[in-house]
């Protein structure tokens, strides 16, 4: 929602200038907006530096734009973050952000040509070391077309701690992935799906204050006779390697006659 936001008022803005061109002019190389691309990650690793999802360092990403609503590269950019305690700090001409202190979440903001985005936010946290299922590894549900079908979710959470003092996780991304059926359309809400608590289709979720995930799997009553399991592997990246237990593989085996 707040990416969407982002967007929408980022393109009233350009709007706004292109209707008053003959004020701002029509250089296409003067810049009308200015946009903070989502991190690569909500957190980054306490004494490490922002990541992607595969472990690849990830600086922060901005993009210029000119009245025509084209991006113009090249435009010198400053980052900075909204921390008066030093918890994070950002390389102001390279977008590079380093965890010093952990903390619950801080803004980050970027400028170029008198220009200020719209700040996001990045949390410091600890190292993820175990991942715990927090539902059944394996469960059935059977369903009759006689006794009146119905959608149902199973949830499929789990949870991140940071040993050896057993701390929750929070704002970490855990992916997840359906293995059978395989190919797998998780767009298809007709049939099963991973979604969030509101019911949208989401195969990556970030985990809570308590370091637990929400995701579940939704079963759309199938229009013909169905017996078998669906499979899905959660799991969390980290700079070592994995998180012990990770990935964590659910089995749900469903029966509809």
């Amino acid at each position: 929602m707040a990416r969407a936001l982002r967007a929408t008022g980022i393109a009233l803005l350009i709007a706004a200038v292109a209707a008053a061109c003959n004020e701002v002019g029509t250089n296409p190389n003067t810049p009308v907006a200015i946009q903070l691309d989502a991190p690569a990650s909500p957190s980054v690793l306490l004494g490490d530096t922002l990541r992607d999802s595969l472990g690849v360092a990830a600086p922060l990403h901005v993009v210029v734009f000119n009245f025509k609503n084209d991006s113009i590269p090249g435009i010198p950019v400053s980052f900075l973050a909204v921390d008066s305690t030093g918890s994070v700090s950002v390389d102001k001409s390279l977008g590079v952000v380093v965890g010093h202190q952990l903390i619950g979440q801080v803004l980050v903001v970027a400028t170029a040509a008198g220009l200020q985005s719209i700040p996001d936010t990045i949390a410091v946290v600890d190292t993820p070391s175990v991942m715990i299922p927090q539902d059944s590894s394996r469960d059935s549900v059977d369903y009759s077309f006689a006794g009146g079908l119905r959608d149902t979710v199973l949830t499929l959470r789990v949870r991140l701690l940071h040993l050896p003092d057993s701390v929750a996780v929070p704002d970490y991304l855990v992916h997840y992935t359906i293995l059978h059926p395989s190919p797998f359309n998780n767009a298809d809400s007709t049939n099963v799906q991973l979604v969030n608590p509101a019911a949208q289709a989401e195969l990556v979720d970030t985990t809570d204050a308590t370091g637990t995930t929400q995701l579940g799997l939704r079963i759309t009553p199938f229009t013909h006779a169905f017996n078998d399991s669906i499979v899905v592997e959660v799991s969390a990246a980290a700079p070592g390697g994995l998180p012990n237990k990770s990935p964590v593989r659910y089995v749900r085996r469903i029966n509809i006659h």
